[in-house]
């Protein structure tokens, strides 16, 4: 429910870029754990330039993070969308961002498509690492979450390497003593 409203408020704003909070239980600092949105906030995009960027209104950015946080919610993330584009952070998006621990859901809007894609955006270091988003009531199994490619290789590369070591320590081994009858 809560990713329909943040993509309807994306196609209520364009060409406009939209802004707002997604609030919810913080189940851990993204160390494997999910966290579960339970509300979105709308925040007025006050950027001088909105139809290329955002910037969310202060005055409603802090009545937003009171309200939630008088109501037991924390701040799980900040969304904004890219009207004409795919869900990737600009430099611009990656210059601006406040919060490094907090992900930054995008909604790209590319031929009137929306594409969701959620973002730990680094402005010291530039570094932009993405975060894995579930869409849907009941966050996926463990089991059911495939291998990406890179850890995918990782563990191969890993078995390979076990194998190789075994190989070359049997091969070191010296000869097996004669014992005499």
């Amino acid at each position: 429910a809560q990713a329909q409203q943040i993509v309807a408020h994306a196609r209520a704003e364009q060409p406009r870029e939209a802004c707002g909070i997604v609030a919810g239980r913080v189940a851990g600092r993204f160390a494997g754990r999910a966290n579960r949105a339970a509300e979105v906030i709308q925040i007025a995009n006050a950027a001088a330039d909105p139809l290329h960027s955002y910037f969310m209104d202060e005055r409603s950015l802090i009545a937003a993070m009171t309200s939630i946080q008088a109501r037991g919610l924390e701040l799980i993330g900040f969304y904004h969308s890219h009207p004409t584009s795919d869900p990737i952070p600009s430099q611009t998006d990656i210059r601006h961002a406040t919060y490094p621990d907090t992900p930054y859901l995008i909604v790209g809007l590319k031929h009137n498509e929306a594409r969701l894609a959620a973002w730990l955006l680094r402005p010291a270091d530039g570094q932009v690492t993405p975060v894995t988003l579930h869409v849907g009531d009941e966050a996926p199994s463990p089991e059911q979450t495939p291998l990406s490619a890179q850890k995918t290789a990782i563990l191969i590369s890993t078995l390979i390497a076990f194998a190789l070591l075994i190989v070359v320590s049997l091969t070191l081994l010296p000869p097996a003593p004669i014992i005499p009858r």
